[in-house]
């Protein structure tokens, strides 16, 4: 049986402020590829950093320092965001991304519907390799609602077997790598726009080394049917 994974992640929020961006990632993996030894890889490197025990990257807490990073050292903080980011891309899987700025959007009804059509674009589009798979699975924290109706509707209209489970960021590395490549596509975006914060700047030094280092080298891992 052909199984696919998709891990959903988001950054930003549905409400009434009309700043930022809002921003969906969508990690896609081929059950029939095992990920265990990179995996495996990552576990090793973060236990050598001191983070023994399956450590839970959080890529945007990192850059920031804030939950579980607050107090830690840049130089810690950027050794473990480089290493999961390698692990990244080594990983056989994809990824998809929409971003959006909030203030091209009159209310969240309005984002909340510009989201769904553009998901059911990007699966129409691609519809020979997605109907392939006999089953999807698709992994989301239930994180907002607007999402969660959104997810349903869009995914239940176009495939015939879908499974929803509800994650947290501890249950899956293939989870955090959607919030990984969230965090970097909202940085591509603010890099952009010449929006980058103090935070971002002061993690990544120069914006053209978040590009070189960073978003350059994440682009052979986007979707391609």
């Amino acid at each position: 049986m052909a199984e696919l994974s998709i891990f959903i992640d988001e950054s930003g929020h549905f409400d009434s402020a009309h700043t930022g961006y809002y921003v969906l990632s969508l990690v896609l993996h081929e059950q029939r590829h095992s990920i265990a030894e990179d995996v495996a890889v990552l576990d090793a490197a973060l236990t050598d950093l001191g983070f023994a025990g399956g450590h839970v990257v959080h890529s945007g807490a990192a850059i920031r320092g804030e939950e579980g990073y607050r107090g830690m050292d840049i130089a810690t903080r950027k050794a473990i965001f480089t290493r999961f980011h390698g692990f990244a891309r080594r990983v056989n899987v994809t990824y998809q991304h929409f971003v959006f700025k909030k203030k091209e959007f009159a209310d969240a009804l309005k984002l909340e519907g510009a989201l769904a059509r553009q998901l059911a674009l990007f699966l129409r589009d691609n519809a020979e390799h997605f109907l392939s798979f006999d089953k999807v699975i698709a992994y989301y924290d239930n994180g907002q609602t607007e999402v969660t109706r959104t997810l349903n509707a869009v995914f239940n209209a176009f495939f015939f077997d879908v499974d929803f489970r509800n994650v947290k960021p501890m249950d899956y590395r293939l989870f955090q790598a959607a919030d990984l490549f969230c965090t970097l596509e909202l940085l591509r975006a603010k890099a952009e726009d010449n929006a980058l914060s103090r935070s971002d700047l002061y993690f990544f030094r120069t914006k053209q080394t978040l590009q070189k280092d960073y978003l350059r080298k994440i682009i052979e891992k986007r979707f391609s049917s």
